[in-house]
Protein backbone atom coordinates (compact mmCIF):
# COMPACT_ATOMS: atom_id res chain seq x y z
CA UNK A 1 0.00 0.00 0.00
CA UNK A 2 1.26 3.13 -0.93
CA UNK A 3 2.16 5.19 2.09
CA UNK A 4 0.86 8.86 1.46
CA UNK A 5 2.93 12.37 2.94
CA UNK A 6 0.25 14.70 4.90
CA UNK A 7 0.98 18.46 3.28
CA UNK A 8 -1.24 21.74 3.30
CA UNK A 9 -1.83 23.76 0.08
CA UNK A 10 0.08 27.32 -0.10
CA UNK A 11 -1.25 29.07 -3.38
CA UNK A 12 -3.00 27.84 -6.64
CA UNK A 13 -1.10 28.19 -9.62
CA UNK A 14 -3.68 27.28 -12.29
CA UNK A 15 -4.58 23.31 -12.33
CA UNK A 16 -1.51 22.94 -10.20
CA UNK A 17 -1.15 23.58 -6.56
CA UNK A 18 1.80 24.37 -4.41
CA UNK A 19 2.25 22.43 -1.55
CA UNK A 20 4.35 22.37 1.83
CA UNK A 21 4.91 19.01 3.52
CA UNK A 22 5.63 18.02 7.26
CA UNK A 23 9.03 17.59 5.85
CA UNK A 24 9.60 21.45 4.87
CA UNK A 25 9.40 20.26 0.79
CA UNK A 26 7.29 22.29 -1.56
CA UNK A 27 6.32 20.42 -4.58
CA UNK A 28 4.28 21.63 -7.70
CA UNK A 29 0.86 19.22 -7.40
CA UNK A 30 -1.89 18.10 -9.64
CA UNK A 31 -5.66 16.53 -8.19
CA UNK A 32 -6.18 12.95 -8.89
CA UNK A 33 -9.56 13.08 -10.59
CA UNK A 34 -11.03 11.22 -8.25
CA UNK A 35 -10.49 14.01 -5.70
CA UNK A 36 -12.55 16.66 -8.03
CA UNK A 37 -15.52 14.35 -8.40
CA UNK A 38 -16.58 13.73 -4.87
CA UNK A 39 -16.05 17.09 -4.22
CA UNK A 40 -19.26 19.23 -2.59
CA UNK A 41 -17.62 22.65 -3.91
CA UNK A 42 -16.64 24.03 -7.05
CA UNK A 43 -13.31 24.24 -4.86
CA UNK A 44 -12.10 20.88 -4.80
CA UNK A 45 -8.99 21.85 -3.31
CA UNK A 46 -8.27 25.21 -1.77
CA UNK A 47 -5.94 27.23 -0.30
CA UNK A 48 -5.06 25.81 3.30
CA UNK A 49 -6.05 22.28 2.59
CA UNK A 50 -4.68 19.49 4.75
CA UNK A 51 -3.88 17.01 1.96
CA UNK A 52 -2.70 13.80 1.45
CA UNK A 53 -0.01 13.18 -1.25
CA UNK A 54 1.76 10.31 -3.73
CA UNK A 55 5.06 10.68 -5.28
CA UNK A 56 4.98 11.67 -8.95
CA UNK A 57 8.36 13.06 -10.20
CA UNK A 58 11.09 14.93 -8.77
CA UNK A 59 9.17 18.39 -6.95
CA UNK A 60 6.02 17.03 -7.87
CA UNK A 61 3.14 14.94 -6.16
CA UNK A 62 -0.80 14.12 -6.95
CA UNK A 63 -3.23 15.20 -4.26
CA UNK A 64 -4.83 12.18 -3.28
CA UNK A 65 -7.16 13.20 -0.88
CA UNK A 66 -8.27 16.49 0.88
CA UNK A 67 -8.25 15.68 4.92
CA UNK A 68 -11.67 17.16 6.55
CA UNK A 69 -11.88 21.16 6.81
CA UNK A 70 -12.05 22.68 10.41
CA UNK A 71 -13.32 25.75 9.36
CA UNK A 72 -14.00 27.66 5.82
CA UNK A 73 -14.09 31.10 4.10
CA UNK A 74 -16.63 30.48 1.39
CA UNK A 75 -19.71 32.29 -0.61
CA UNK A 76 -21.98 31.26 -3.07
CA UNK A 77 -19.84 30.75 -6.49
CA UNK A 78 -20.58 33.37 -8.88
CA UNK A 79 -23.14 32.34 -11.66
CA UNK A 80 -24.06 29.39 -9.59
CA UNK A 81 -25.75 30.80 -6.47
CA UNK A 82 -26.71 26.91 -5.61
CA UNK A 83 -23.23 25.74 -5.46
CA UNK A 84 -20.51 26.50 -2.79
CA UNK A 85 -17.30 27.88 -3.60
CA UNK A 86 -14.78 27.64 -1.04
CA UNK A 87 -12.03 30.59 -1.19
CA UNK A 88 -9.72 29.25 2.10
CA UNK A 89 -9.92 26.39 4.40
CA UNK A 90 -8.19 25.61 8.03
CA UNK A 91 -7.54 29.25 8.60
CA UNK A 92 -8.00 30.61 12.13
CA UNK A 93 -8.87 34.14 11.08
CA UNK A 94 -10.91 36.52 8.80
CA UNK A 95 -9.53 39.41 8.76
CA UNK A 96 -11.76 42.26 7.04
CA UNK A 97 -9.57 45.16 5.52
CA UNK A 98 -11.70 48.51 5.05
CA UNK A 99 -10.34 51.66 4.84
CA UNK A 100 -11.44 54.73 6.75
CA UNK A 101 -12.05 56.39 3.24
CA UNK A 102 -10.49 56.25 -0.26
CA UNK A 103 -12.11 53.53 -1.17
CA UNK A 104 -14.91 54.41 1.37
CA UNK A 105 -15.53 52.93 4.45
CA UNK A 106 -18.45 50.06 3.49
CA UNK A 107 -20.10 48.78 6.87
CA UNK A 108 -22.45 46.45 4.62
CA UNK A 109 -19.63 44.64 3.24
CA UNK A 110 -18.30 44.40 7.15
CA UNK A 111 -21.42 43.01 7.72
CA UNK A 112 -21.50 40.31 5.07
CA UNK A 113 -17.91 39.30 6.29
CA UNK A 114 -19.18 38.86 9.88
CA UNK A 115 -21.68 36.30 8.68
CA UNK A 116 -19.23 34.61 6.84
CA UNK A 117 -17.04 34.09 9.30
CA UNK A 118 -19.49 32.79 12.09
CA UNK A 119 -20.67 30.24 9.12
CA UNK A 120 -17.13 28.99 8.89
CA UNK A 121 -15.71 28.78 12.14
CA UNK A 122 -13.85 31.87 11.74
CA UNK A 123 -12.17 34.27 14.40
CA UNK A 124 -13.49 37.78 12.44
CA UNK A 125 -10.95 40.72 13.47
CA UNK A 126 -11.38 44.26 11.72
CA UNK A 127 -8.33 46.06 10.44
CA UNK A 128 -9.85 50.17 9.41
CA UNK A 129 -6.42 51.14 7.08
CA UNK A 130 -5.38 54.38 6.08
CA UNK A 131 -6.36 55.85 9.53
CA UNK A 132 -3.56 58.74 8.84
CA UNK A 133 -6.37 60.12 6.31
CA UNK A 134 -9.38 62.52 7.64
CA UNK A 135 -12.10 60.61 9.46
CA UNK A 136 -15.65 60.40 8.22
CA UNK A 137 -18.04 61.39 10.92
CA UNK A 138 -19.53 58.59 11.32
CA UNK A 139 -16.28 57.16 12.24
CA UNK A 140 -16.21 56.67 15.71
CA UNK A 141 -19.98 55.51 15.90
CA UNK A 142 -18.85 52.79 13.65
CA UNK A 143 -15.70 51.51 15.94
CA UNK A 144 -17.67 51.67 18.68
CA UNK A 145 -20.63 49.74 17.77
CA UNK A 146 -18.19 47.01 16.90
CA UNK A 147 -16.36 47.20 19.66
CA UNK A 148 -19.12 47.14 22.12
CA UNK A 149 -19.74 43.30 20.03
CA UNK A 150 -16.19 41.89 21.02
CA UNK A 151 -14.41 42.26 18.72
CA UNK A 152 -11.09 43.01 17.91
CA UNK A 153 -10.17 46.37 16.13
CA UNK A 154 -6.96 47.54 14.47
CA UNK A 155 -6.88 51.19 13.30
CA UNK A 156 -3.68 50.79 10.98
CA UNK A 157 -1.61 53.06 8.31
CA UNK A 158 1.11 51.82 5.94
CA UNK A 159 2.55 55.20 6.05
CA UNK A 160 2.95 56.22 9.33
CA UNK A 161 3.55 52.59 11.07
CA UNK A 162 0.66 52.96 13.35
CA UNK A 163 -1.17 49.79 14.63
CA UNK A 164 1.16 47.47 12.25
CA UNK A 165 3.01 46.02 15.90
CA UNK A 166 0.20 45.64 17.35
CA UNK A 167 -1.38 43.69 14.39
CA UNK A 168 1.70 41.66 13.85
CA UNK A 169 1.25 40.17 17.38
CA UNK A 170 -2.70 39.34 16.77
CA UNK A 171 -1.42 37.21 13.67
CA UNK A 172 1.58 35.28 15.44
CA UNK A 173 1.26 31.87 15.32
CA UNK A 174 -2.27 31.91 13.47
CA UNK A 175 -3.28 31.32 9.88
CA UNK A 176 -5.08 34.28 8.75
CA UNK A 177 -6.89 35.46 5.29
CA UNK A 178 -7.28 39.16 4.54
CA UNK A 179 -10.24 40.03 2.67
CA UNK A 180 -12.05 43.44 1.85
CA UNK A 181 -12.67 45.76 -1.50
CA UNK A 182 -9.77 46.60 -4.02
CA UNK A 183 -7.62 49.32 -3.13
CA UNK A 184 -8.54 49.01 0.99
CA UNK A 185 -4.49 48.34 1.70
CA UNK A 186 -4.53 44.57 1.52
CA UNK A 187 -1.31 43.68 -0.06
CA UNK A 188 0.31 46.90 1.69
CA UNK A 189 -0.55 45.81 4.92
CA UNK A 190 1.28 41.95 4.44
CA UNK A 191 4.47 43.90 2.58
CA UNK A 192 4.48 45.65 6.15
CA UNK A 193 4.17 42.19 8.25
CA UNK A 194 6.16 40.04 6.18
CA UNK A 195 9.25 42.16 5.29
CA UNK A 196 11.21 41.64 1.50
CA UNK A 197 7.91 40.27 -0.06
CA UNK A 198 6.63 43.28 -1.89
CA UNK A 199 3.46 42.22 -3.16
CA UNK A 200 2.43 44.56 -5.94
CA UNK A 201 0.07 47.46 -4.80
CA UNK A 202 -1.95 50.25 -6.93
CA UNK A 203 -3.05 53.44 -6.52
CA UNK A 204 -6.92 54.31 -6.22
CA UNK A 205 -8.77 55.91 -9.29
CA UNK A 206 -8.96 59.44 -9.13
CA UNK A 207 -12.12 59.09 -11.27
CA UNK A 208 -14.24 56.05 -9.09
CA UNK A 209 -12.29 56.82 -5.90
CA UNK A 210 -12.15 52.80 -6.45
CA UNK A 211 -8.90 50.75 -5.77
CA UNK A 212 -7.58 48.46 -9.10
CA UNK A 213 -7.00 44.50 -8.16
CA UNK A 214 -3.57 44.11 -7.99
CA UNK A 215 -3.95 40.37 -6.35
CA UNK A 216 -5.09 37.35 -8.88
CA UNK A 217 -5.56 34.44 -6.80
CA UNK A 218 -4.51 33.69 -3.30
CA UNK A 219 -1.41 32.49 -1.33
CA UNK A 220 -0.84 31.47 2.33
CA UNK A 221 2.73 33.72 3.28
CA UNK A 222 5.05 32.66 6.43
CA UNK A 223 5.03 35.04 8.89
CA UNK A 224 8.48 36.02 10.70
CA UNK A 225 7.46 35.21 13.83
CA UNK A 226 5.25 31.70 12.81
CA UNK A 227 2.31 31.66 11.61
CA UNK A 228 0.41 32.35 7.77
CA UNK A 229 -1.28 35.68 6.51
CA UNK A 230 -3.40 34.60 3.13
CA UNK A 231 -4.24 38.36 0.48
CA UNK A 232 -7.35 37.56 -1.58
CA UNK A 233 -8.61 39.56 -4.39
CA UNK A 234 -10.77 42.48 -3.84
CA UNK A 235 -14.72 41.43 -4.09
CA UNK A 236 -16.93 43.52 -5.37
CA UNK A 237 -19.75 41.35 -3.92
CA UNK A 238 -19.87 39.22 -0.81
CA UNK A 239 -22.61 36.45 -1.31
CA UNK A 240 -23.46 34.63 2.19
CA UNK A 241 -23.52 30.98 1.62
CA UNK A 242 -26.31 28.89 3.73
CA UNK A 243 -27.94 31.56 5.57
CA UNK A 244 -31.96 32.10 5.17
CA UNK A 245 -34.20 35.16 6.10
CA UNK A 246 -35.14 33.69 9.15
CA UNK A 247 -31.82 32.48 10.39
CA UNK A 248 -29.80 36.02 9.68
CA UNK A 249 -30.93 37.85 12.79
CA UNK A 250 -28.95 35.21 14.89
CA UNK A 251 -25.90 36.68 13.12
CA UNK A 252 -26.38 40.26 14.59
CA UNK A 253 -24.96 39.60 18.39
CA UNK A 254 -26.59 42.76 19.43
CA UNK A 255 -30.36 41.14 18.93
CA UNK A 256 -29.81 38.11 21.19
CA UNK A 257 -30.58 39.67 24.30
CA UNK A 258 -34.40 40.50 22.48
CA UNK A 259 -34.70 36.85 21.36
CA UNK A 260 -37.83 35.51 22.55
CA UNK A 261 -39.41 38.95 23.65
CA UNK A 262 -41.11 40.13 20.24
CA UNK A 263 -45.20 39.97 19.97
CA UNK A 264 -44.23 36.83 17.44
CA UNK A 265 -42.30 34.21 17.74
CA UNK A 266 -41.61 34.38 14.01
CA UNK A 267 -40.55 37.92 13.76
CA UNK A 268 -38.34 39.49 11.88
CA UNK A 269 -38.39 42.55 12.79
CA UNK A 270 -39.54 44.44 9.93
CA UNK A 271 -43.04 45.44 9.95
CA UNK A 272 -44.27 43.34 12.76
CA UNK A 273 -45.81 45.09 15.86
CA UNK A 274 -44.91 45.01 19.16
CA UNK A 275 -41.12 44.27 17.79
CA UNK A 276 -38.09 44.31 20.65
CA UNK A 277 -35.50 44.81 18.27
CA UNK A 278 -37.27 47.89 16.80
CA UNK A 279 -38.10 49.51 20.03
CA UNK A 280 -34.47 48.86 21.31
CA UNK A 281 -33.83 50.53 17.80
CA UNK A 282 -36.01 53.36 18.57
CA UNK A 283 -33.84 53.72 22.22
CA UNK A 284 -30.90 53.94 20.31
CA UNK A 285 -29.87 50.55 21.69
CA UNK A 286 -29.09 49.27 18.21
CA UNK A 287 -26.86 51.08 15.97
CA UNK A 288 -28.97 52.54 13.01
CA UNK A 289 -26.78 51.71 10.26
CA UNK A 290 -26.72 48.01 11.85
CA UNK A 291 -30.12 47.36 11.62
CA UNK A 292 -29.79 48.91 7.98
CA UNK A 293 -27.60 46.48 6.75
CA UNK A 294 -29.83 43.60 8.09
CA UNK A 295 -32.41 44.71 6.24
CA UNK A 296 -30.35 45.32 3.27
CA UNK A 297 -28.76 41.51 3.59
CA UNK A 298 -32.04 40.18 4.38
CA UNK A 299 -33.90 41.60 0.95
CA UNK A 300 -31.08 40.19 -0.80
CA UNK A 301 -31.13 36.35 0.06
Amino acid sequence: MTEFEKGVVLATRGRLFEVITESGNKLKCEVRRKVKSEAEATTPVAVGDDVLLSPSHEGSAIIEKVLERRTAFSRPAVGQEKIKQVIAANLDKLAIVSSITSPKLKTGLIDRFLISAQKGNLKPVIIINKIDLPKPKEFETVFSAYKSLGIEIFPTSCETGEGIEDLKIAMRGHKTILVGHSGVGKSSIINQLVPGLDLKTATISKSTNRGKQTTAHIELFELPSGGFLADSPGLKVMGIWDVNKAELQYYYREFEKYNGTCRFKDCVHIHEPDCAVKQALAKGEIENFRYENYLAILESL
